[in-house]
């Protein structure tokens, strides 16, 4: 006779409980740094939302403002981060053991390849301008790390003036703001200057030859003779096309 008992059921291991990832605290901000430098880069600090930040970083603003404390404080962090970049770079070129010419032109063509591959920092920069430096003067330390470059670019500048390479007088500061300037205007005005000369500015070849041109134009710059010597030069061609003696006075004439 059939029994009506039924089979007990198997019996299978229990499942063990997935644990839960932990979020890697260096990697979370680094994550949230990217998205913010790219809502500050389109949007400035104004326009930047923070939402957009957590959404683009699949984070939350509770682990936003955790980290960073506010936007202001977000905002800090990715302009901090940006000149870092900048200077980091700067100091692997090791400008302490190159020769003048050499430093000066590795410097020139960094300078000039470092603003076209990273627009970003360039557009936090030109942000920021455009808030007259408000934000900037809250970090010291972008101050202070680019004290290095300044001495760096001083030091070469006086061993050409003692191998007789370059000329005497030249300021660390202004040079340097000179090679950003030649540096960043063909990129801030790339849409207007092409149409105004029906060339694309962007193109390879063009930023080539525009990149040998602001170095031939730095490295001439600084082997020029003194202002004085050019000015005594310029006096006499002009002498010499009147067929008066060189320091000769120059009679002004008036119509």
């Amino acid at each position: 006779m059939p029994s009506n008992r039924k089979k007990p059921a198997p019996i299978r291991p229990a499942r063990r409980a997935t644990p839960k990832r932990s979020r890697d605290p260096v990697k979370s901000k680094q994550t949230i740094l990217q998205a913010a430098t790219g809502e500050f880069c389109q949007h400035g600090f104004s326009g930047a939302r923070v939402e957009a930040i957590a959404a683009k970083s699949r984070s939350n603003m509770r682990m936003i403002y955790h980290y960073f404390g506010n936007k202001e404080g977000l905002y800090l962090a990715v302009l901090e981060a940006g000149y870092a970049r900048l200077r980091n770079r700067e100091h692997d070129l090791d400008l302490d053991r190159a020769s003048p010419v050499d430093g000066i032109r590795a410097l020139i063509r960094f300078t000039f390849d470092f603003f076209a591959e990273n627009q970003d920092v360039l557009a936090l920069i030109n942000s920021e301008n455009t808030q007259k430096g408000r934000f900037l003067r809250k970090l010291p330390n972008v101050r202070a790390m680019t004290v290095p470059l300044i001495d760096s670019i001083s030091e070469l500048l006086k061993s050409g003036v003692r191998q007789k390479q370059f000329r005497r007088g030249i300021d660390a500061i202004q040079f340097y703001v000179s090679l950003v300037a030649l540096s960043q205007l063909h990129i801030l005005n790339r849409y207007t200057l092409s149409v105004i000369f029906d060339e694309n500015i962007s193109d390879t070849e063009w930023l080539r030859e525009r990149r040998d041109h602001v170095e031939d134009v730095l490295l001439a710059y600084l082997a020029q003779t003194r202002s004085s010597d050019r000015k005594q030069s310029r006096h006499a061609r002009r002498c010499s096309d009147r067929g008066k003696p060189i320091g000769s006075p120059i009679t002004s004439h008036t119509t």
